[in-house]
């Protein structure tokens, strides 16, 4: 690194050190706060309950409330801490060192994702919600390259919430029912909420389109067997075939892998050995398998991971520009997985 690099990142890390100081004194106060929630919340639903049968605890139950809604003023400082850092350092970093690329803690992009027709496949057709984190754009080697943290989520039914909510309908529905004997009420209040569902998170990944101004029309899908459900196996028998399923010259891919083509030279035109070893490299180095879409000359990467990028630390002390250096390598590895796909120039190339 150089003198003034150097520099900037030192004094990057004096300021984020005093953020992480405050961060680890308030986790002291945290670490009482958040049990101290959940048992607020545990008493609050118990005597939320019991108010219905004995009205006079009310002020109790609002008590309890309004001390419940204080803890929750209270953000965990660990979560707090890594956003001052993706917020308020990361994208000065950014700038210094890769003046090529932009980063914003937040964020994603929906237009290049539905292009990429990932989306498409059974495997997300009950997606609900979609979460972006560390949205990076520019340029590599000439190249206009997106990458991202993304994350889906579905709703799942919650088996434990559902049967505690039948357990509490039949304690309450005779108290309704003698309720409404001296209430002359024809229409008793709803004690049944119904079947509870949670949103979850089942796959979470790093999203990477590139267009490398590859010269051909039409689409080629590698999509994981393990990827494939049932609704994609049974479409591919019923619907009118827009794409032809080919195999490439290596095993470990057609084993993992179904490919699909709009064009089978076409295909293979892309495909090449080169790229296709590269692609192998990758999963196997990755420990994973990238659903990955050629369309219109550009490629989109979604590789399945748990990793946090950037993630931060606060019991790690920031002691000078030495600190800064893990982000560094993780930004070129980004800049690394583009490089080495742009392998065949002959291929990826425009004529």
């Amino acid at each position: 690194m150089d003198k003034e690099l150097i520099v900037f990142l030192n004094e990057q890390a004096q300021s984020l050190e005093k953020s992480r100081i405050k961060a680890v004194n308030l986790n002291r106060i945290y670490s009482v706060v958040k049990p101290l929630r959940k048992l607020l919340k545990g008493i609050l639903i118990v005597v939320a309950v019991l108010n219905c049968i004995i009205p006079i605890l009310l002020p109790v139950t609002i008590t309890i409330g309004i001390m419940f809604l204080l803890t929750l003023a209270m953000n965990d400082p660990k979560a707090v801490f890594e956003s001052n850092l993706k917020d308020n350092f990361l994208p000065k970093i950014f700038e210094k060192t890769k003046p090529n690329l932009s980063y914003s803690s937040y964020g994603y992009n929906n237009k290049i994702l539905k292009e990429s027709e990932i989306l498409n496949k059974g495997f997300f057709a009950d997606t609900i919600e979609i979460e972006g984190e560390d949205y990076t754009k520019g340029k590599i080697e000439n190249i206009d390259v997106e990458f991202f943290e993304i994350k889906f989520h579905k709703e799942v039914t919650n088996y434990t919430k559902t049967a505690g909510g039948c357990l509490l309908s039949l304690i309450l529905i005779p108290i309704e029912i003698f309720k409404n004997i001296f209430d002359n009420d024809n229409q008793p209040d709803d004690v049944f909420a119904g079947v509870i569902k949670d949103i979850n998170m089942f796959y979470s990944g790093f999203f990477m389109y590139a267009d490398f101004n590859k010269n051909f029309t039409g689409k080629i899908m590698m999509i994981p067997k393990q990827n494939e459900n049932l609704k994609d196996k049974v479409d591919e028998i019923f619907t009118p075939k827009s794409l032809t399923k080919i195999s490439v010259e290596n095993q470990n891919i057609n084993d993992n892998y179904s490919i699909y083509t709009s064009d089978v030279q076409t295909g293979y035109y892309v495909l090449s050995q080169n790229l296709i070893d590269r692609i192998n490299i990758l999963s196997v180095k990755e420990n994973a398998l990238p659903i990955i879409s050629f369309i219109e000359g550009k490629i989109y990467f979604l590789i399945p991971w748990k990793k946090n990028l950037f993630k931060a630390d606060i019991y790690t002390k920031i002691e000078n520009e030495n600190y800064f250096l893990n982000y560094i390598e993780e930004i070129n590895s980004f800049e690394e997985i583009v490089k080495n796909l742009n392998i065949d120039r002959r291929i990826w190339s425009k004529a």
